[in-house]
């Protein structure tokens, strides 16, 4: 679902522009068919002029539909994502060495207060193997944001990215994926998803980055504080 809404999302206008030529195509045989039909003598060819008359106007309602299906898509859906899916936090972390206690501690650090520097120094992220490159530990975010990052780690399997509230133990899914993200000099390609903040409360989250073996086990996430600041 998260792949289909960022390709409609990142083709929006192109879908808007495809639409749009189509419609005054079939606009121009509608508009043709209408005075075919009152200038028709005989009763085949008004039978013809009202079959292409109801064929273009069936054709102008589905573009119609299909418009305010991106439109709606686009605009609304993606706001649903982020709590379409609740997974607690992980159960036992197989690869974790026991100092990658990573989201208790940044839980207890935005407990104590809203405090970037600390927190990322105690998260899970690996530079080149698993770390976010927007946003970092810190920044201000809003709307629908496109998140990059890494994701490279020995026998990769998927990758996931979650939310939650300072003090919430409970994580919410955004969206995830099973390729590769390497990390490139132009981050191009560090495009790990999108995340629409535009529903939730402006305030301090925690965003963390989800790296899975084909065996299922997971690694120590990486954990960044980041802030909303939707109006």
């Amino acid at each position: 679902m998260s792949e289909i809404l960022n390709f409609l999302t990142e083709f929006e206008i192109w879908f808007y522009i495809i639409l749009g030529l189509i419609s005054i195509i079939f606009f121009a045989r509608l508009f043709k068919a209408i005075g075919n039909w009152r200038e028709a003598a005989f009763g085949l060819e008004r039978d013809i002029a009202q079959r292409q008359f109801r064929s273009s106007l069936s054709i102008l309602v589905l573009l119609l539909i299909l418009f305010m299906g991106e439109f709606f898509f686009v605009t609304y859906s993606s706001s649903l994502l982020p709590d379409q899916k609740t997974l607690p936090t992980p159960t036992i972390d197989i690869l974790a060495s026991p100092s990658a206690t990573s989201a208790a501690v940044a839980i207890e650090t935005q407990e104590a207060g809203f405090s970037p520097t600390a927190t990322a120094e105690q998260d899970g992220c690996v530079p080149g193997k698993i770390e976010w490159i927007y946003p970092v530990a810190g920044d201000e975010i809003e709307d629908v944001v496109q998140l990059l990052g890494t994701v490279d780690v020995e026998n990769f399997g998927f990758f996931k990215y979650e939310y939650t509230e300072p003090g919430n133990p409970i994580w919410k899914t955004i969206a995830g994926g099973n390729q590769v993200v390497n990390q490139l000099p132009d981050h191009n390609e560090n495009k790990i998803g999108l995340w629409n903040t535009s529903q939730l409360v402006p305030g301090d989250y925690l965003l963390r980055l989800v790296a899975l073996d084909n065996a299922n086990n997971e690694y120590p996430p990486c954990v960044i504080p980041v802030r909303v600041i939707n109006p």
